[in-house]
């Protein structure tokens, strides 16, 4: 990028058609993505050497209702993926931050999020999420009973919407760990 600028600077006489292209240039430069964890990674990590299991889970209608309610995301698609390994469960999970989706990775075990990490993130900015000191917030939240985190969970200022975007996952995935757990409460329906 500086060798960008220097070249640049050391022209004279900047076409519209150069500036342009600058343009276009930097702005897919900032429409890079970070990729902070593969799937097989976080696996490995979670998992330890444990047989884990690829299960799907059917959603049905009053499910999408549900997570539409708690979480504020509308499930489109009629089966979400996880692993699962005894009770802990690997949840791999997406939504749009502000313009673009953010995905993450869930850990969920006896309807309590173990861990939370950012595995892909593809917003301009706000993946301050993803450290280790904003991720630790989410160990040990639950859902209470009207669908909120156990706990509060700080903000990060100019990271506001993948913020929310991170906090409506944990919903999501608590919800999901409802749903497939047995003796929950409710009839476990399309988990397989």
């Amino acid at each position: 990028m500086a060798l960008l600028f220097t070249l640049l600077r050391n022209l004279r006489g900047l076409t519209t058609l150069s500036l342009i292209l600058f343009c276009l240039l930097c702005s897919n430069l900032s429409r890079a993505q970070s990729v902070y964890y593969s799937i097989e990674g976080i696996s490995a990590e979670v998992f330890n050497g444990m047989s884990s299991n690829a299960k799907t889970l059917w959603l049905q209608a009053e499910q999408k209702q549900e997570a539409q309610r708690v979480a504020n995301i509308e499930l489109r698609q009629a089966r979400i993926k996880y692993w699962q390994a005894g009770d802990t469960c690997l949840w791999i999970l997406s939504d749009i931050g502000k313009e673009r989706p953010i995905t993450f990775a869930v850990v969920t075990r006896a309807q309590k999020i173990e861990r939370m990490e950012v595995m892909v993130f593809r917003e301009a900015r706000g993946d301050e999420i993803r450290l280790p000191a904003y991720t630790a917030q989410f160990v040990d939240q639950t859902l209470t009973d009207d669908g909120e985190l156990s706990r509060h969970v700080d903000g990060i200022s100019g990271a506001t919407y993948s913020v929310r975007t991170m906090k409506r996952i944990a919903r999501l995935a608590l919800l999901l760990d409802r749903w497939i757990m047995p003796n929950n409460g409710s009839t476990v329906v399309g988990a397989e």
